[in-house]
C-alpha cells in the first residue's frame, strides 16, 4: 500500500472484489479481457477519490468533470501522483461493494477500467450524503505511475 493512509475493512473489500472480477477472463460490452495482475491501494488515489466524491455530495452533481471542469488527471496531479495512465470509475445510490463492483462490471466503459492491464493500483471511496439524490456516492480511481 502506497502513502499513508489506513485501509478500513471497506477499501479492503472493495480492493478484493476488484482483484476477484481481474483474476478471471471478462468480455466488458463488445470488448474480451483476459484475467490481469491485481491491483494494489494507493492512498494518493485514494483520496483523489475522496475529494471528487465529497465535491460530488457537496455541489449535488454526478459527474466524471468538476463544475469548475477539472477532470481525473487534475485530481490526481494535484495529490503529487504522477502517472502514465489514469482512470475513474464513479455510481450513485449503490449501498454494498457488491452492489457497486456489479453495477460497474455490467456497464462496459466501467468494466473495461476495472479489467484494463495498464493500471496497476487504486483508490477509491464511498461517501454518504444524507438528503442527496445521489447519496451514497463512490469514487474509484485507477492509476499506473511513471
Amino acid at each position: 500500500m502506497a502513502g499513508n493512509c489506513q485501509m478500513d475493512e471497506a477499501d479492503q473489500s472493495l480492493l478484493n472484489r476488484v482483484n476477484e472480477a481481474r483474476s478471471q477472463p471478462r468480455q466488458c460490452g463488445s470488448h474480451d479481457f483476459n484475467a490481469v495482475d491485481p491491483l494494489s491501494w494507493n492512498c494518493k488515489l485514494e483520496d483523489a477519490a475522496r475529494a471528487h466524491s465529497e465535491a460530488m455530495a457537496e455541489l449535488e452533481f454526478f459527474s466524471h468533470t468538476s463544475p469548475d471542469g477539472a477532470e481525473i488527471g487534475e485530481r490526481v496531479n494535484d495529490r503529487d501522483y504522477r502517472w502514465s495512465a489514469v482512470g475513474e470509475n464513479i455510481a450513485a445510490g449503490q449501498n454494498s461493494v457488491e452492489e457497486v463492483v456489479d453495477a460497474w462490471l455490467s456497464s462496459p466503459g466501467h468494466c473495461a477500467n476495472i479489467m484494463s492491464a495498464k493500471f496497476t493500483e487504486m483508490g477509491a471511496v464511498r461517501i454518504e450524503s444524507p438528503g442527496s439524490q445521489y447519496s451514497p456516492l463512490w469514487t474509484q480511481v485507477f492509476a499506473r505511475p511513471r
